[in-house]
């Protein structure tokens, strides 16, 4: 189970990564710079997209507290 959650995790996180990748190449395309192309939708999405790979971590982060504790049980 915490197999599945932590991959559906470090998904998003890729996806985030994936996300601000895209967005930091619409900002430095030529249109952007020449002030032809819209400009604050990418910089809303990437906000976004850095909240996304942010709660991903934090999935991630208390799957691991979780198993320890429950180790911390057993022991």
């Amino acid at each position: 189970m915490s197999d599945a959650i932590t991959a559906i995790a470090q998904n998003g996180i890729q996806q985030g990564l994936q996300g601000v990748k895209k967005n930091a190449s619409e900002l430095a395309s030529k249109e952007a710079m020449e002030g032809k192309a819209d400009r604050i939708g990418p910089i809303v999405d990437m906000k976004m997209n850095s909240y996304q790979v942010q709660a991903s971590g934090k999935v991630i982060e208390t799957v691991d507290q979780i198993l320890g504790a429950l180790l911390d049980e057993k022991i």
